[in-house]
């Protein structure tokens, strides 16, 4: 069960450079979401970091993108850690060598063991996975209509996790 009474500080604005987001998409119920990673570099913009579904298996699809925040269901980015300029190149080579195809993977999985490389290397600060999961699913949730409905602008909110 999600504690949907937990509460996010979101507001609508530019993303900001250097920054990595989870963002986060509709499915067909508002408590199940595709996840994916977003590094925003410049205001002419960033990285997608995500796998999809393909039959059996899942593909990597990590793309360069100008147009995030009008991609098809996205329900919004959660900003939850800077990346120094000068890592960015550790930063996409840490995510891509996260194994994708292995048991128990989906996307949501994959970002979390992605998020987790980033730490070990030493790119991001360390903090719960657990409380960044549970503040993305209370977003998603929260969002979820709105996305649905494609309301635009779609959200950008910060994580508590960042300030800590």
């Amino acid at each position: 069960m999600i504690p949907h009474r937990l509460v996010t500080r979101t507001y609508r604005t530019m993303l900001q450079a250097n920054s990595l987001y989870l963002a986060i998409y509709a499915r067909d119920t508002p408590d199940d979401y595709h996840w994916a990673l977003y590094y925003h570099g410049t205001a002419d913009g960033g990285t997608k970091f995500h796998i999809r579904n393909l039959g059996q298996g899942w593909i990597a699809e990590h793309e360069q993108t100008n147009s995030i925040m009008k991609q098809f269901l996205l329900i919004g980015l959660m900003k939850f850690a800077s990346i120094r300029p000068d890592a960015v190149k550790a930063l996409h080579d840490t995510i891509v060598a996260v194994p994708y195809n292995a048991p128990g993977i989906n996307c949501r999985t994959w970002v979390l063991d992605a998020i987790q490389a980033v730490m070990s290397a030493g790119l991001i600060h360390h903090f719960s996975l657990d409380q960044l999961e549970t503040e993305a699913k209370v977003f998603g949730f929260n969002q979820f209509d709105a996305a649905v409905q494609n309301v635009q602008p779609r959200p950008v909110t910060t994580s508590v996790i960042y300030s800590q």
